[in-house]
């Protein structure tokens, strides 16, 4: 009768000092998602609201289809960072019904369908929002302009975000007058139309468009998780630096470096998203090699692919390449 009492009692620890941890995250989260509610709407909070009541109903239905323990299984708090990290990569005017598809898609598909926390070898969050991308990429693209509040109350907002279709042309809203191409995506259509980029403006588009704050605010949470060991330095400093190094050698546009490495979800991405213990590599060296490789893939894709954005195709990427350095980690360590 022992051994099944002191299994109980450390999967009740193993649960309270994940619980810790995704506390500390969530915590860590806060200054970021305030200041992109600030400069780019208020309706985060819905997403985040919507997103997390949801996957954790969609994981409580799992975990039961599975026969596994439904309360310990939810307590953890990890499915509630997923769903908040997916809020905050997907475009606040995102319909309802979408934001719930990715959710699914992150519950099942990313976790739950490997065993559930610990067994899933891509992160969740950014399966669902790959998956949102390329289901609906109209949708996933259409993001408010900066000075969205000055023209619609919040309730206009949720009323069409409630709706079941967003770009109806039937809805009493100039999409175009309130919604804007965010810097990465302006300047990749110039890049696609051959025109040159003027540095000055670039560099004012950037700061009002509010991207740089919010990646601001995102890195001051990423310190938060450094300081307090929830995190290493490896993953977000070779991500920053990979990346940095990339735009500053190779950027065929006339940005300045620093700039884009404080623009789309490169804060966010290195230090909340990439740094995932479960999908990252075990080591200290594995992870400077898969957090260089998000960097220098987070540049490609946004330099020559389809995607302003590719932090999240990166690290799915870099998520299919652990086992690999893990396995050449292990060898070189025994070699050395």
């Amino acid at each position: 009768m022992l051994k099944p009492i002191l299994d109980t009692q450390a999967v009740s620890l193993k649960t309270l000092n994940t619980q810790h941890i995704m506390l500390w995250v969530l915590a860590a989260l806060l200054p970021g998602v305030f200041v992109y509610a600030w400069f780019i709407s208020p309706l985060v909070f819905f997403n985040i609201a919507l997103a997390a009541v949801l996957a954790v109903v969609f994981e409580a239905l799992a975990l039961y289809w599975r026969g596994q323990a439904i309360h310990g299984g939810v307590q953890d708090g990890s499915i509630v960072v997923a769903a908040v990290l997916l809020a905050l990569a997907v475009p606040p005017l995102l319909p309802f019904w979408q934001l719930a598809v990715g959710v699914f898609i992150m519950v099942m598909l990313g976790k739950q369908v490997y065993g559930g926390l610990g067994n899933n070898p891509f992160n969740p969050a950014m399966v669902g929002y790959a998956a949102l991308l390329v289901s609906f990429p109209q949708t996933m693209t259409l993001w408010s302009a900066p000075d969205l509040l000055n023209q619609l109350t919040l309730g206009h907002l949720l009323n069409a975000k409630l709706s079941l279709d967003l770009l109806n042309p039937n809805l009493l809203i100039d999409w175009d007058g309130i919604t804007r191409a965010t810097p990465l995506e302006h300047l990749r259509t110039l890049k696609m139309q051959g025109l040159s980029v003027d540095q000055n403006l670039a560099q004012q588009q950037f700061i009002s468009s509010g991207w740089v704050w919010t990646n601001l605010a995102f890195l001051l949470g990423g310190l938060l998780l450094l300081y307090r060991r929830i995190i290493q330095w490896h993953i977000p400093a070779s991500v920053i630096l990979s990346f940095a190094l990339c735009s500053l050698l190779f950027s065929a546009q006339n940005v300045p470096w620093y700039l884009s490495v404080f623009s789309g979800a490169l804060m966010l991405g290195a230090f909340f998203i990439a740094t995932d213990p479960v999908t990252a590599a075990s080591s200290n060296r594995g992870r400077l090699v898969f957090g260089a490789g998000i960097g220098a893939l987070c540049f490609i894709i946004r330099e020559f692919g389809g995607y302003p954005e590719g932090f999240a195709f990166a690290v799915l990427l870099m998520n299919l390449c652990v086992p690999l350095i893990d396995h050449i980690d292990m060898h070189w360590g025994t070699s050395a």
